[in-house]
């Protein structure tokens, strides 16, 4: 099976839609090309909105100017998968131009007619009632089998000498952290090695300000952290091995880590900032935390502490009656996928 993955520049985006494409070859054996995602200088969302709605009929000739794709030049593809707003104009226009492929589409659509997206996958069960939707987990490149299983944290002595890594994201669409929640943050760390005895594996993003990352750097200079890794020299992808550890903390931010950590089977616990206005955002955090991840227990994998109030014994005792999830995530997708492709799943592959 031909699969055409369309990458915009966000990395939380196209790893999204590999993730699909991972979950779809569990299905059938696959064939993956890859196109980038740029708009041309005019066609911001908008634009692309505006013009699908009133003249994208031509697909060919939207696609070069939009996109500036050839489209002749691709290779017909069995299945279409994007994630992203740049990927949605251009998902529907390459369906379109090679007569109706299917179009998966990781995220909700709005602004545009969706009747030639053949699945959504949104990560709000609000939104699965939708024409064409599915609720999962946001699909990503993690895969559990890359780490070892997780140190069970069920006790508060047990916490001594675990790993917890730490995700730090920053300001973001209708996030704001003010400095008293980079204060807060901070002590959280330092009170936590200090009363429990972990060791924290800390990695800040793109998104965190530079004054973060060097109070972060100074309390691995003390010997506070165990790793610290500055996103500004290594870059993407560093962030990886940390879902190695025995245990996730997420800045609420990040919708993409958060899910990640309970992806790669890890225990998640999300800190959240008093100045979050995205609705969204928080129908499906809040879904995720009350999901069970952690079946046949059904004991709670996801909990969301309040980053300017919490303290080392309640981030403690939060983290010692969570479960590691067991949810096989790229199997979920797999099966809300499987029918709309018209694919027999396998039974082996989506429960390993």
């Amino acid at each position: 099976m031909k699969l055409l993955v369309l990458r915009d520049k966000k990395p939380g985006h196209f790893n999204q839609a590999e993730g699909v494409a991972l979950a779809i070859g569990r299905l059938a054996p696959t064939e993956v090309t890859r196109l980038d995602i740029r708009p041309t200088w005019f066609a911001h969302d908008d634009v692309r909105k505006f013009i699908m709605r009133r003249y994208g009929r031509d697909a060919g000739k939207w696609l070069r100017s939009m996109y500036a794709i050839t489209p002749e030049s691709l290779d017909k593809p069995d299945v279409i998968v994007g994630s992203g707003r740049p990927t949605i104009a251009a998902g529907i226009l390459l369906s379109r131009f090679f007569g109706g492929v299917p179009f998966v589409y990781s995220g909700g659509i709005g602004g545009y007619d969706t009747r030639e997206v053949s699945l959504m996958i949104v990560a709000s069960p609000r939104a699965a009632g939708n024409p064409r939707s599915a609720w999962a987990p946001i699909p990503s490149i993690v895969d559990p089998a890359d780490y070892p299983a997780p140190r069970r944290l069920s006790t508060l002595a047990g916490l001594k000498g675990a790993e917890i890594a730490l995700l730090v994201g920053g300001t973001a669409y209708r996030k704001e952290w003010p400095e008293n929640e980079w204060d807060a943050l901070v002590r959280l760390v330092r009170e936590v090695a200090r009363d429990h005895g972990v060791r924290w594996r800390v990695t800040t993003s793109r998104r965190t300000p530079d004054a973060v990352g060097a109070r972060l750097a100074a309390l691995a200079g003390e010997g506070v952290l165990a790793e610290f890794i500055d996103y500004r020299t290594a870059g993407p992808g560093s962030v990886r091995a940390l879902f190695g550890a025995d245990a996730v903390a997420v800045t609420e931010d990040s919708m993409s880590m958060l899910v990640e950590g309970l992806t790669a089977q890890r225990p998640v616990i999300g800190l959240r900032s008093a100045k979050v206005h995205d609705g969204y955002a928080s129908e499906a955090i809040s879904a995720w935390a009350a999901k069970s991840w952690a079946a046949p227990s059904f004991a709670p994998s996801l909990a969301i502490l309040p980053l300017g109030t919490v303290n080392a014994e309640q981030f403690a005792r939060t983290l010692v009656a969570l479960e590691p999830p067991t949810l096989d995530v790229r199997g979920e997708i797999a099966r809300i996928i499987a029918p709309v492709l018209r694919l027999a799943q396998n039974r082996d592959q989506t429960s390993s």
